[in-house]
C-alpha cells in the first residue's frame, strides 16, 4: 500500500473547478466549430495548468519542516511551539507555502508567504496538546496554490520532535489533601537563605543592603566589607505517586503531583519526587523541577498483578 500511495495530494479549490470547466467549454465549442481561435485559447489554458504543476513542485520539493517548543507544554493548556521552515539547498524559493501541524485538541495552521532559496524562516505558534507524554514526531502536512491559485499541491509529512508534555497542573482546591508537613531530616537542606547567624565578611556587592556592611572590617581594610550569613536549615518534602489502582486515578495523582511540584518550587520549598520505588528528584539537585516535571510527562502505568489462585 505505501508503493500505491501518491507522492503528492492534489485539491482543486472553486476557482480551479471554475477554470477547469470554462477551460473543458473551450475545447468541446473548437471541436465542434474548427475555429483556430478557440483551439489557441485551449492550448494556453492547458500550458496554464501544466505550468501550474511544475512550478508547484518546485516550491514544495526539498522544504523541510522542524518544530522545537518555545515555551513549556502542559495538558490542556496553551503552549507555544517554533515551527522552522527551510530551503536549504534549493534554487527555488517557497512561495505561498502553509504547513498544517497536527500536534493536540485542533490543528496548527503556520503560513509561510515568501523564503528565498538556502534560507529558512520560523513562526512562533500557540498549540493546546491534549495530553502528556513525549512526542517524537508531528504528522503535518504542507500545501501551496502557487502559482495560480488553481489548484492545491500538498504532501504529507512526519516531523521530527523533541517536545515533551508535561501533566495537567491541579489547581490548589482541587487537590484531596494538603501538601505535607515538612519532615525532619538529619541533614537539612541549606536553602541558601539570609540567616541569622554571620558566618564572615566578604566584599560588597551593589544589591547588598546597606544593614549588612561590617563596619569594623570596612575602617580596617579600607574596602566595604558585608557580612556573610549562615543559610537557614529547612527540611524537605517528599511527594510520591503510587502505580496502584486504575489509569484513571492514576493520571489524577500525576495531575496533582504536578501542582504540588509547581506550587513548592514558587515557594521556594525543596522536594524530593518518587514514581512508585525510583527517585525522580532529589531536594539537593538544583534542576529538580525541571527532572520531576520531566519524570511525570514520560510516567507509565504499570498495573499491580493479580494476586495468585490459591486452591480451595
Amino acid at each position: 500500500m505505501r508503493w500505491l500511495r501518491l507522492p503528492r495530494h492534489l485539491r482543486v479549490p472553486f476557482m480551479g473547478k471554475v477554470f477547469l470547466f470554462v477551460t473543458l467549454g473551450i475545447g468541446v465549442a473548437a471541436v465542434n466549430t474548427g475555429n483556430n481561435l478557440l483551439y489557441l485559447a485551449l492550448s494556453l489554458n492547458l500550458s496554464l495548468i501544466l505550468l501550474s504543476g511544475v512550478l508547484s513542485e518546485g516550491t514544495l520539493r526539498h522544504v523541510t519542516l522542524t518544530t522545537r517548543l518555545a515555551s513549556e507544554a502542559f495538558a490542556g493548556g496553551e503552549a507555544f511551539l517554533a515551527v522552522t521552515c527551510s530551503t536549504e539547498g534549493k534554487r527555488f524559493p517557497g512561495i505561498s507555502l502553509v504547513a498544517i501541524l497536527r500536534t493536540g485538541e485542533a490543528p496548527v495552521t503556520v503560513r509561510f508567504p515568501d523564503i528565498a532559496p538556502g534560507t529558512s524562516a520560523t513562526r512562533i505558534v500557540p498549540f493546546r496538546p491534549s495530553h502528556r507524554g513525549e512526542l517524537d514526531s508531528i504528522r503535518a502536512s504542507l500545501s501551496t496554490r502557487f502559482p495560480f491559485s488553481l489548484f492545491e499541491k500538498s504532501v504529507a509529512l512526519a516531523v521530527p520532535a523533541d517536545v515533551i508534555v508535561y501533566p495537567r497542573p491541579s489547581p490548589p482546591e482541587a487537590r484531596r489533601e494538603d501538601l505535607p508537613v515538612p519532615a525532619p531530616s538529619e541533614r537539612p537542606f541549606l536553602s541558601g537563605r539570609v540567616g541569622a547567624f554571620p558566618r564572615g565578611v566578604r566584599e560588597h556587592l551593589p544589591a547588598d543592603p546597606v544593614r549588612d556592611i561590617h563596619w569594623k572590617t570596612t575602617a580596617r581594610t579600607g574596602r566595604w566589607m558585608v557580612k556573610e550569613r549562615e543559610g537557614e536549615a529547612m527540611p524537605w518534602i517528599d511527594l510520591r505517586v503510587a502505580q496502584g489502582g486504575t489509569p484513571e486515578t492514576f493520571e489524577a495523582r500525576l495531575s496533582e503531583a504536578c501542582g504540588a511540584v509547581l506550587d513548592l518550587e514558587r515557594r521556594a520549598v525543596p522536594f524530593r519526587l518518587r514514581i512508585g520505588d525510583r527517585l525522580c528528584a532529589d531536594a539537593h539537585d538544583p534542576g529538580r523541577r525541571s527532572k520531576a516535571l520531566e519524570a511525570l510527562a514520560k510516567a507509565r502505568f504499570h498495573p499491580a498483578p493479580p494476586p495468585p489462585l490459591t486452591p480451595s
